[in-house]
Order: structure tokens, then C-alpha cells, then sequence
């Protein structure tokens, strides 16, 4: 995990606490924390990546990774509430040249990396009463701050000269963005303080590459997540 990675997220959890810490739990109203795990899948589709899938193998599917997630649900009322969360990715994925080889006839290998935390903060919506029943879809819209660190890794081609050469480096760049997203679900009551949950959420963020890739337009960090979960009411 990254430093700045690192830094957001020790500063989401600690904002979701204060949250639940200071949220009144006697009101009407459901307060909750919810634990996420699932998969995202880029949409990548932006300049960067339609460059990079141009030169080098692979595709978005390549970048489906494992996502992990907090929230802090501040109930409003009996189905509607704020939904604070942090939102964690990352992803290693090995690429070559599509159309060049070494000397040997050996891929010309180097690695992309991705990391991405998001906190934001949304409303979500109960379609059903969750004390009146066990099954209740819900859906929801936010937005918030994207932090991001992309590096490819490894061996490149300088085709300057006249005999192009390989070298090795580390291209890097990284940054923050603000973006927004969807989501839907349905939540399963396992009595009064548990439950468990099912939800996808669709995100849209993009930025403006500068430092090693400046130059290469912008790199879309959206997708779909698909989680589950359990929640804890309070």
C-alpha cells in the first residue's frame, strides 16, 4: 500500500468513528457500520487506457480486482440516511509489448499498478420498512474525493536511436479527484443488530494525467463494484 493510499485511509476510518461517535443512538431513526468486500472492474475507458491496450497486452478485465469498504449509515427517519464511506482498490497486473520482443525472442515484461481509495458521502433510501421486514431493497447516489497512484514498472523500449534499446525504469504519477456514483441493493435482517447485504455500486472518476505520463490525456479510475456484507445496527 502506498503512503498517500495509507494516509486516506487512516483518515476515512478515523472519520467514519468520529461519525458513529458522535451520532445519537436513541433516535427513531437506524444508525449502522457496514463491512464490504467484493470485486470491482474498471471501465477504462479514457486515453490512457485505450493507449495502453493499444501497445501492450491485456485488457480492463485484466485490472478486476478484490475491493474493501467501510461505512458509517446515519439513519434519517425510518428508510432514508447519509452514507459515509472508504472505499479501497488496488491491482498488479503484468503486461508486454504486443508487437516487439527482445533479442532472445522473450516478452519485453513491465508491471502496472493501480491504487485507489475513495471517501465519500451519499444517501441511500430503504424501499421497505426494516423493522417490518427481513428483506429490503434500497438504492442510493453520492460523491466524494478519489486519491490515486498509477506506475508501470519494468522493462520499455526507447525507439529514439536508430537500433532501439530496452531499459528499465519506474514511470509514476498520482493524484486527486472528485467523482460520484450509484448504487442498489437488497439487505437481509439476521435480528435486531445484524444484517446482512448485497449491493453494486457504479462510480465515474476521471483525472488529469501530469508527471511521468504527462501528455497522455486522461485516465478514467470508474467501474462497478459488486459487494457483500454485514452491517451493524446501533
Amino acid at each position: 500500500m502506498n503512503t498517500r493510499t495509507a494516509r486516506s485511509l487512516a483518515l476515512g476510518v478515523a472519520a467514519v468513528a468520529l461519525f458513529a461517535i458522535v451520532a445519537p443512538a436513541e433516535a427513531q431513526s437506524s444508525n449502522s457500520i457496514r463491512f464490504r468486500a467484493g470485486l470491482f472492474t474498471p471501465d477504462a475507458e479514457s486515453d490512457y487506457w485505450d493507449d495502453n491496450f493499444a501497445v501492450f497486452t491485456g485488457d480492463e478485465g485484466d485490472f478486476e480486482e478484490v475491493s474493501a469498504g467501510i461505512d458509517f449509515r446515519k439513519g434519517l427517519g425510518p428508510r432514508g440516511g447519509f452514507l459515509f464511506s472508504l472505499d479501497l482498490y488496488s491491482s498488479d497486473v503484468d503486461q508486454a509489448y504486443l508487437d516487439f520482443v527482445d533479442s532472445a525472442g522473450f516478452d519485453i515484461l513491465h508491471t502496472t499498478s493501480l491504487d485507489v481509495s475513495a471517501f465519500t458521502v451519499g444517501y441511500t433510501y430503504d424501499f421497505a420498512d426494516s423493522r417490518r421486514t427481513g428483506f429490503v431493497p434500497y438504492a442510493g447516489v453520492g460523491g466524494g474525493v478519489y486519491v490515486w497512484e498509477l506506475q508501470e514498472s519494468g522493462d520499455f523500449i526507447d525507439f529514439a536511436p536508430l537500433d532501439p534499446e530496452i531499459f528499465s525504469t519506474t514511470f509514476s504519477d498520482d493524484g486527486e479527484a472528485f467523482g460520484w456514483y450509484w448504487l442498489a441493493g437488497v439487505k437481509f435482517n439476521l435480528g435486531p443488530r445484524w444484517d446482512f447485504f448485497v449491493e453494486g455500486r457504479w462510480s465515474t472518476v476521471e483525472d488529469e494525467l501530469s508527471g511521468d505520463f504527462d501528455g497522455l490525456g486522461d485516465i478514467d479510475l470508474g467501474g462497478r463494484t459488486v459487494h457483500g456484507g454485514i452491517g451493524w445496527k446501533f
